[in-house]
């Protein structure tokens, strides 16, 4: 009897051992604290990965930049297995992909709408480049409107001229340099810092972004430009992936697929609470503004929108492919 119970434990033992090697914990490192919604949206995917998987995958956030990785070397952080997984800003990945870019283009998308448009006809692709990067796409989530936040008032386009504003990406650099302004390239990690030294007078993000900042802190006016729209993606590294059974892997994209929706409309409702919050007299809603600088930025926009680093060559053509696939689209709809 003893014999027998011995050797029920020591199976029990090798099987709970083999059990917990077979596990999948993945560290996710996010530039932003835990309050904002891409870190919220993140949370509730890793909580139902791990119901779903029977906790064979488990996924642990690491917010507010905590792990030092910093958004524009997510691609390659997570493609060379730095990191397992990661979420990363699409149009901060542009040195290695130029046309993860594609949102980012000053005013080639207005709207919430066009932008979900854009993604139901650019997922394939960009299927496709993330694969090319060893990493398999899960899901993407959106960005509000963007907007400029100044410690001084702005009155018309001449008023920008000299400011030192925070841009994120090649793109917003070109619509602040065509506005005089003095874009300054930051990671979202080194804003609020740069606010308070002084090294910056002005802030272009999104309302989530001002709230997590406490920018009423540091800045006293907001302004709606609307001249880019930016896109996350959550992905994982092909290798790490391919270890996953079939049965997890249909699992997790099943799970990515029903909850992408609903995290893009969380977005759309984050933005009015935040719009809500950010209300008069601090707010400031100038649509002369906007319209003055997408007519100053056309040059550049023209300049900006086939670049591509690896070989120089002009990507105008599938530019015009997208748009004609998102008006045919749309056409569809209607």
């Amino acid at each position: 009897m003893f014999k027998t119970a011995t050797v029920a434990l020591a199976v029990l033992s090798v099987a709970m051992i083999s059990s917990a090697a077979q596990a999948e914990n993945w560290d996710l490192p996010l530039s932003w604290p835990d309050t904002n919604y891409i870190s919220v949206s993140a949370q509730k995917f890793a909580d139902e990965v791990k119901t779903a998987t029977d906790s064979r995958v488990e996924i642990t956030l690491h917010t507010g930049w905590s792990l030092g990785f910093k958004g524009p070397e997510m691609l390659s952080t997570v493609g060379d297995r730095l990191v397992p997984i990661g979420n990363m800003l699409l149009n901060q990945q542009v040195g290695t992909e130029p046309l993860l870019g594609m949102t980012s283009l000053p005013y080639f998308l207005g709207s919430f709408g066009e932008l979900k448009q854009f993604n139901d006809y650019f997922h394939p692709t960009l299927e496709k480049l993330m694969e090319k990067n060893n990493q398999k796409l899960l899901y993407t989530i959106l960005w509000p409107q963007q907007q400029i936040w100044t410690k001084t008032e702005v009155t018309d386009l001449k008023s920008l001229s000299g400011i030192k504003i925070r841009s994120y990406d090649r793109a917003s650099t070109d619509v602040f340099a065509s506005a005089g302004m003095t874009p300054v390239q930051l990671p979202w990690g080194e804003v609020i810092p740069s606010l308070a030294a002084g090294v910056i007078d002005a802030v272009a993000t999104s309302s989530p972004s001002a709230v997590d900042g406490s920018f009423w802190e540091f800045i006293k006016y907001g302004y709606p430009t609307r001249h880019t729209w930016n896109m996350n993606a959550m992905t994982v590294n092909l290798d790490r992936w391919n270890a996953l059974s079939k049965k997890d892997q249909k699992a997790i994209t099943d799970l990515a697929s029903k909850l992408e929706p609903s995290f893009w409309q969380a977005v759309q409702d984050e933005d009015a609470k935040n719009m809500a919050t950010l209300k008069e007299p601090w707010h400031h809603a100038r649509s002369d503004l906007r319209r003055a600088s997408q007519g100053a930025c056309r040059p550049r926009r023209t300049a900006a929108q086939g670049y591509s680093r690896q070989d120089g060559r002009r990507c105008e053509g599938d530019r015009r492919r997208l748009q004609a696939g998102i008006t045919t689209r749309a056409a569809r709809v209607n």
